[in-house]
């Protein structure tokens, strides 16, 4: 979550600066809220549309495909995840592209965790070839993501991926602490001290990686 949150600290006032020269009729504060804001239901969307999959494969379905159905929502989040990247460079901002890659990776080692949880949960052993398969659909999206932020440049579609990326960054962080909490007090679970020092690590990971690379 620290890593999380000093990305999405980092990328919200670079958003709305290049919001902010775009010409008045494109109302590029409008459009970054709004972004933002739409990247964030539909991932919301998406984790409820999971969740009631995979009520659907405990009752009948197989381990390996409630595995591929996370593989794919978390797929599409990438895919949010590399036009942010991409519209970075494409800014010119590489010191918060770099940072955004740095913090993305961290987290998708646990977002593969996530992934092969069904099969450990039904102590089903895929083969190494089938645990690729589901690395390249959850992976493959954030590579063709950069590639359109990267290339298919435009000041609104940067703002626009810009606004996606901080969205998907705020869906993430709300649903690690919800999973976290587990029903119990949000206010309390970030009040332990081992989550305060887990938060405190991440800001100062992400702090001296934007030193270096900036």
């Amino acid at each position: 979550i620290g890593l999380l949150v000093f990305l999405l600290v980092e990328a919200r006032p670079d958003g709305l600066e290049s919001a902010g020269r775009l010409p008045e009729s494109f109302q590029g504060g409008v459009l970054f809220a709004m972004a933002a804001a739409g990247a964030y239901l539909l991932l919301e969307g998406i984790g409820s549309w999971l969740k009631s999959a995979g009520r659907a494969a405990d009752e009948g379905y197989r381990s390996w495909v409630l595995a591929v159905l996370i593989a794919v929502g978390i797929g599409l989040h990438n895919f949010g995840e590399g036009l942010a990247i991409g519209s970075a460079f494409a800014l010119g901002e590489a010191a918060l592209g770099t940072l955004l890659i740095v913090g993305f990776t961290l987290h998708n080692t646990t977002e593969g965790l996530a992934i092969v949880s069904p099969l450990a949960r039904a102590r089903q052993q895929g083969s190494v070839a089938d645990l690729a398969k589901l690395g390249l659909i959850g992976g493959v999206p954030t590579i063709a993501g950069a590639w359109l932020g990267g290339f298919v440049y435009s000041p609104v579609w940067s703002v626009a991926f810009l606004a996606i990326g901080v969205g998907a960054i705020a869906q993430v962080v709300g649903q690690i602490v919800r999973q976290m909490a587990r029903g119990g007090s949000t206010a309390g679970t970030l009040a332990r001290r081992p989550v305060l020092a887990g938060l405190l690590a991440g800001f100062a990971v992400m702090y001296v990686t934007g030193m270096l690379v900036g």
